[in-house]
């Protein structure tokens, strides 16, 4: 299904005029990527590094899908299950609305879709979903949600760095909060009064009706929290007031009251805390401060967070937790999947891996620089990735990861090799990114990498002629050069003489131009401008911006594709001589939103004339993306299937594949409705009705009877 549908996708840009296809990029989902001769699943879904989970049916088809956001970036992930798999889509982040700090899928209006309760600030928003026959769509409900208390009506405030907890704690039919008191360690609960008021569901008339909510503390000093503490005279300047925390709200023992699971800001263990009250009193009477301490306790540096999902689709919730903290958390194996095992209604987790969804994808740590360079001389060009570095024990240690082009020419893949490759991890360096020209006049590549300091490195490629680059650091601080933090160099010509000068991106959004006024055999790069093109890529009322540079020329001109902190893509058209202001032409090329810091390569990896572009992001991963065009051709030749006659009124036929076995004929229309049609057949010619089919185009597929598509075509319905 999920193949089908991203053919789908191929197809409707087909039937669109040849000048929408003018750079316009669609998710590649063609190019394998392998690692000890395992296929990943979702080899450029773009890491994972504080995700938040929820399970969402994002088709309708009765399978529970999961949302993942990343607090990295604030970004918004869909995998699909099917048969056991996830599989990442792309295409279904566009659904959701801006989100930022922590998210809470749930159905707060009892319509069976999932609503969404977000940070802002210090608050809360709410957005509903609805169905149109054919995706989910959300709109804004509550812009900021408040509570009553004492006859006033206050915004209830939630800190930016907490998940909330959204619960119906009394069993009453709406859904509550319990949230960690913004200035101390007790729990402040807000009763949904909606049900008690006869008011419709969906509605939030939230009072504060508990200050202390379980009569406990959380001082953030210990693992441990206080319980049997008396709520009278809490004040905000008590000595180590809370100042962050998660909740996972479930009924562990199944006796009708909720039980909590807290990650803390000051530690890497999870605290679950058994209520001894009941669903209308909260009273918490046992603590166990490294659950699940019966089995395999988490473990992580700082700020875990727990959700429930069913990841196994028995029936019952399982446990996955994550670590929360954006900067100082381990970045990949962060994600641990602990699987219910209880044989009634209550939890019993059982760990299971901590790379849960990880292992399925490209996944460096954390800040990912990627750039095409043919290492080992095959003619095929392979990729290199410097990241910003793998957390161990408090350092975050830089390195660069080799992907092999183990394909051909026309159809690459890519195997990883060496995680650090050149032993860059041996040198402390954070946030390597790499760039590669001949800097010596020897006829082989060198390699000239930026890193977090500002500071560049020249390291020279000793490597026999014809033999894998093999590099050893020649100059530390090389030249001298220095532009300014997070330095992201890129080579590039840029004033036709034949040497290659330097761009270098920076922390302060700009990009400085060093032109070569040396020698091909004894490059000199002197500073002509730290504004070059006046690009500046500083989101609006921020200082910094984190500029990614990289040039492209192609046959209808030349470009600049600029990275930056916001998770954008920024191209600019360069004025004839690279001189002067460039033209910013988008802040937002092709819509591409693949998470904070964002870096960019470009290349045509497939011979097919037209460039790939593959970007780096803050949680660690790839995304590679192709031309629209590329897609629509090529697909559509290799797979189409003689469907006449066209227009149609009654019955469309299809000549099929000899000897097909065929179970389904579906189509779709430019809405992405579908449809299941009755179909006969005789040998290999089938025929489908459509004479109840509105008037229209639509997309017609074949499936097999193990639901693999056997060819596609499309059809005008008179």
């Amino acid at each position: 299904m999920k193949k089908l549908l991203r053919v789908a996708a191929g197809l409707l840009l087909f039937t669109l005029p040849k000048q929408v296809f003018s750079q316009s990029y669609v998710f590649n989902y063609q190019v394998d990527v392998i690692e000890n001769g395992i296929t990943y699943t979702n080899g450029f879904a773009g890491g994972l590094n504080n995700p938040q989970f929820y399970p969402i049916d994002i088709d309708q088809d009765g399978d529970q899908d999961l949302f993942v956001f990343d607090r990295a970036g604030s970004t918004k992930l869909v995998f699909t299950y099917e048969d056991g798999n996830y599989s990442y889509w792309y295409q279904y982040a566009a659904i959701f609305p801006a989100l930022e700090n922590w998210v809470v899928l749930i159905d707060y209006n009892c319509d069976g879709l999932p609503d969404i309760a977000t940070g802002f600030e210090d608050g809360i928003k709410t957005y509903t979903a609805s169905w149109n026959g054919y995706t989910l769509a959300y709109t804004e409900d509550i812009p900021s949600m408040n509570f009553f208390e004492a006859g006033f009506n206050f915004e209830l405030p939630v800190g930016y760095i907490d998940i909330p907890g959204f619960s119906d704690m009394d069993s009453d039919g709406d859904i509550d909060v319990l949230t960690f008191n913004i200035t101390g360690g007790v729990v402040d609960y807000y009763k949904n009064q909606a049900v008690e008021n006869g008011e419709p569901c969906g509605t939030w008339s939230l009072e504060h009706v508990e200050g202390c909510w379980g009569n406990f503390y959380e001082s953030g000093i210990t693992y441990s929290v206080d319980l049997d503490y008396s709520c009278k005279g809490v004040t905000t300047s008590r000595e180590g007031a809370h100042a962050g925390s998660t909740f996972m709200i479930f009924d562990e023992d199944a006796d009708g009251d909720k039980d909590l699971v807290l990650g803390d800001l000051a530690f890497g263990v999870l605290n679950r805390l058994v209520n001894g009250g009941d669903a209308y009193y909260g009273d918490i009477v046992d603590q166990d401060t490294t659950f699940p301490s019966y089995d395999k306790p988490y473990d992580t540096p700082l700020f875990p967070a727990a959700f429930l999902y069913d990841v196994d689709h028995d029936g019952q919730d399982d446990m996955l937790v994550s670590p929360n903290s954006v900067n100082s958390s381990e970045s990949r194996k962060n994600v641990w999947y602990y699987k219910n095992v209880s044989l009634d209604d209550t939890y019993v987790f059982d760990y299971q891996t901590d790379t849960f969804l990880v292992e399925s994808m490209v996944d460096l740590g954390d800040g990912t620089y990627p750039a095409f360079f043919d290492y080992n001389n095959d003619g095929l060009l392979d990729i290199l990735v410097g990241n910003f570095g793998y957390y161990v024990d408090g350092d975050d240690i830089g390195q660069l990861a080799l992907f092999e082009n183990t394909g051909t020419a026309t159809n690459p893949a890519f195997t990883l090799v060496d995680r650090n490759f050149g032993g860059l991890a041996d040198f402390g360096f954070n946030g390597i990114c790499p760039t590669f020209t001949d800097m010596d006049g020897d006829g082989d590549s060198d390699m000239l990498i930026g890193e977090s300091t500002g500071n560049i490195h020249f390291f020279k490629n000793i490597a026999p002629p014809g033999n894998p680059a093999s590099f050893v650091l020649f100059t530390a601080n090389y030249q001298g050069i220095r532009p300014g933090n997070n330095a992201t160099p890129c080579f590039a010509d840029i004033n036709g003489d034949g040497l290659q000068d330097l761009l270098i991106g920076e922390q302060n959004g700009n990009v400085n131009y060093y032109q070569n006024t040396g020698t091909l055999a004894a490059p000199i790069f002197t500073l002509q401008t730290e504004f070059w093109g006046s690009i500046d890529v500083r989101f609006p009322a921020t200082v910094t911006g984190y500029s990614a540079p990289f040039v492209y020329t192609s046959p209808a001109g030349n470009f600049v594709y600029v990275g930056c902190q916001d998770g954008t893509i920024y191209r600019y058209i360069p004025t004839a001589d690279f001189t002067g202001a460039f033209v910013e032409e988008t802040t937002m090329f092709n819509q591409i939103e693949s998470g904070a810091f964002t870096t960019v390569a470009v290349a045509d990896i497939n011979a097919d004339g037209l460039p790939e572009m593959l970007i780096g992001n803050k949680r660690g991963g790839l995304q590679l993306f192709r031309d629209a065009s590329a897609v629509s051709v090529a697909e559509w030749q290799s797979q189409a299937l003689k469907t006449y006659p066209n227009p149609a009124s009654q019955t469309v036929t299809i000549q099929l594949p000899q000897d097909a076995a065929v179970s389904t004929c579906m189509v779709k229309d430019l809405q992405g409705r579908t449809t299941t049609l009755s179909f006969t057949r005789e040998q290999n010619i089938m025929q489908c009705p459509v004479s109840e089919l509105a008037s229209g185009m639509y997309f017609l597929f074949v499936l097999s009877p193990d639901q693999k598509m056997l060819g596609y075509g499309s059809f005008i319905k008179m």
